[in-house]
């Protein structure tokens, strides 16, 4: 179990305890992290939130709007660091990793004393029940906060992520503490503001990976109307800050929830070309397409 695993390990109160999700956090990896501060704190041990990067300008509005200061989440790591990782299985920060709670699957599991990865419809789902299953006690934020980071996770459980066993504790959840529901679905759709630049908008929640020699971009918009997105200009700029930015690959993904389709673009540098994709329903990029792709890369 995830927190008597955590509490097992030894001189855990000699180093300062950091909690950090991945670079460029979204809702689910902040929630995660304020889930786990809240439940460690039960257990005696007082951590510290040290995100990093840039977030998402969606989960940054939805975090203030639930009354949280996104801005109180970033900090430096202190030396000497002992980190858990929350919606993330790597890191550069500095420090130690003692522990990850992940649901993104991996080809190669990481050394560490605690490794949590399993399918889940948000990171903040699994370090719930894992809390729940140690007996410590929840209460109405951490259920909020939970709740949320499924919607904003699973866009509004549309996407594959989502694990249908969750409904009825949701419903439940939802019911007993009177929570607004139809707001949660529209905050879960995490429409991308298509107002802005188009050189914001194709890096809109930027992510990078390496696997193996390649290495890879990804970003997204999502929007009610195909044609309100303005495709070929944000192709362009992609293909610009792939070229700029010394990355094999780009991936692209254009999500419109209400007709539940998915393109998938993918910038191939070597060939300067892109290779588009459809598909019916919404898939998850972190379960779904960077997988697949992965998958391609370290077997060629």
């Amino acid at each position: 179990m995830l927190f008597s695993d955590i509490l097992a390990i030894s001189d855990l109160s000699d180093h300062p305890i950091i909690l950090t999700g991945h670079l460029h956090p979204d809702y689910d990896s902040a929630a995660a992290c304020l889930l786990m501060q809240q439940f460690l704190k039960q257990c005696g041990i007082n951590a510290q939130i040290c995100l990093y990067g840039k977030m998402d300008a969606h989960s940054n509005a939805v975090l203030q709007k639930h009354g949280y200061d996104p801005e109180t989440l970033f900090a430096p790591v202190p030396e000497n660091a002992w980190l858990i990782l929350c919606d993330c299985h790597t890191t550069t920060q500095p420090g130690k990793v003692i522990a990850c709670v992940d649901h993104h699957p991996v080809m190669d599991v990481p050394d560490m004393p605690v490794y949590l990865n399993r399918s889940a419809s948000s990171a903040g789902r699994i370090v719930y029940h894992e809390a729940a299953a140690y007996g410590l006690q929840t209460n109405r934020e951490t259920d909020f906060l939970t709740l949320a980071s499924v919607y904003m996770d699973t866009r509004a459980c549309s996407s594959t992520k989502f694990q249908a066993a969750d409904k009825p504790w949701m419903i439940e959840t939802a019911a007993r503490w009177n929570f607004d529901l139809p707001a949660l679905e529209r905050d879960g759709l995490c429409l991308t503001d298509l107002t802005q630049p188009a050189d914001l908008l194709a890096q809109n929640d930027f992510r990078a990976y390496t696997f193996g020699k390649y290495h890879v971009a990804s970003s997204y918009v999502q929007a009610e109307k195909e044609e309100a997105v303005p495709i070929g200009t944000l192709l362009e700029c992609c293909e610009t800050a792939c070229c700029s930015g010394a990355y094999d690959y780009w991936v692209f993904l254009c999500y419109i929830p209400p007709k539940k389709i998915t393109d998938v673009y993918l910038f191939n540098r070597d060939e300067n070309a892109w290779n588009k994709t459809r598909h019916v329903g919404i898939l998850s990029r972190g379960n779904d397409v960077i997988p697949a792709l992965e998958r391609k890369l370290i077997d060629r």
